[in-house]
């Protein structure tokens, strides 16, 4: 994560996050309600945010003012993608060259069911654990 995010803390960062995903700038009531986090909280730590030139205020809210590196994730426009999502994809094209594979030559059933399983088990958690952490930022 940047240093500029690791002095936040875990709220400045969720909202640092919310506010790079949301596609129009947000008030600071808004941040509050759909976070759950308490306004003068949300104030506090958005004051921060604008001390270190992450967020900028314009006549309809806050909006992200520089996009800055955050640990376990690419940012793609306003998107965020957990590397395990990544890892997953990975597992997953593993798992459909191995099928390809198997229908256009003749392959060993075992190395094939060791493979599929590996391939499937590793998709599965990794997948899972994206999951999780996309739903733990909403």
């Amino acid at each position: 994560m940047d240093s500029s995010l690791e002095e936040l803390g875990e709220v400045g960062v969720r909202i640092y996050i919310y506010l790079l995903t949301s596609k129009e700038p947000k008030g600071v009531r808004e941040v509050s309600r759909e976070l759950g986090i308490p306004v003068s909280t949300v104030h506090y730590n958005i004051k921060k945010l604008e001390e270190k030139g992450l967020v900028r205020k314009d006549n309809n809210g806050y909006t992200i003012a520089r996009v800055v590196p955050i640990k376990g994730f690419i940012v793609i426009g306003r998107k965020l993608i957990h590397k395990f999502f990544i890892y997953s994809l990975f597992f997953i094209g593993i798992l459909i060259g191995e099928i390809i594979k198997a229908t256009i030559s003749d392959i060993d059933i075992d190395d094939f069911l060791i493979t599929v399983i590996v391939s499937l088990a590793g998709f599965s958690l990794f997948f899972y654990e994206a999951i999780k952490i996309h739903i733990k930022l909403k």
